[in-house]
């Protein structure tokens, strides 16, 4: 199985916080990677997913965009115009946790662009923090296969709003493999990394997944306040949240929209 398609995505999580203090994490997740446009046919083909509706797993609208019911497809459609982008991509992939029984907590979503010969032309990286907040970076991709931005979104307690991300990021294919590093002028904060393997998205391998890793949102939030604990108890301390920026999406111009970038 190769190529830029719905599938699953089966690999490690790496957390790793550099400075003030050193800390780690790692686990085993799966990754729903689909074709927004194709949501209510692929409920319609598996049985155990659904679209908008509970089973084992599932998408809901609410839990991405606005978080007002607006379809995924439009959200991320208009995004794509809005960044003047409209005639150049072609389709657009969700890289996200499913909702399994019901429940999701996706720290991030990732949507792929991509041209009429697969070739990634933008890229939207959908941030959830733990306070019901969701912030949208729209980034074009260029050649050299990393991007940056500045931060304007408060994620973890103990980190300001400040500094920028950089993104080192590679087509999905046999192998999915994405990287962003927190960095600001005292020099990289943290760094987190997705590396997995492409399954087809299948009833029995979505069933083969719920059991090797059963409620695993479950898992994820649990680890996100155990870990907080564990960084508390290492002298880390929590950082005021100021409120959201509205509207709550960041457009860049460039695969490198930072000050002194080359254009």
């Amino acid at each position: 199985m190769s190529g830029m398609q719905t599938c699953l995505y089966v690999g490690e999580v790496v957390h790793r916080r550099l400075a003030p203090v050193s800390h780690e994490l790692r686990y085993r997740v799966y990754n729903f990677f689909a074709d927004v446009d194709e949501l209510p046919d692929l409920a319609r083909r598996l049985k155990l997913f659904s679209y908008n509706r509970f089973n084992l797993f599932s998408i809901d609208d609410r839990k991405h965009g606005p978080g007002d019911g607006t379809p995924i497809h439009e959200f991320v459609w208009s995004l794509v115009r809005a960044a003047g982008k409209g005639d150049t991509v072609k389709r657009i992939f969700m890289f996200c946790y499913p909702r399994v029984l019901g429940y999701v907590f996706n720290p991030l979503t990732v949507y792929y662009g991509v041209d009429a010969s697969d070739r990634l032309c933008l890229m939207i990286y959908e941030v959830n923090n733990t306070f019901g907040e969701r912030h949208s970076y729209v980034i074009p991709v260029d050649e050299s296969g990393t991007q940056s931005c500045d931060k304007k979104f408060y994620v973890s307690p103990f980190n300001p709003v400040e500094g920028h991300y950089e993104f080192r990021l590679q087509p999905p294919g046999d192998n999915l493999k994405l990287a962003i590093t927190l960095a600001t002028e005292q020099g990289p904060r943290l760094t987190a990394w997705f590396s997995g393997k492409q399954l087809p998205l299948t009833d029995a391998n979505l069933l083969r997944s719920f059991f090797s890793l059963p409620l695993m949102p479950l898992k994820i939030i649990g680890g996100i306040h155990w870990e907080a604990i564990r960084l508390w108890i290492k002298g880390m301390r929590l950082v005021k949240r100021p409120p959201p920026l509205e509207p709550a999406i960041s457009i860049s111009k460039s695969a490198n929209d930072l000050p002194g970038s080359a254009p």
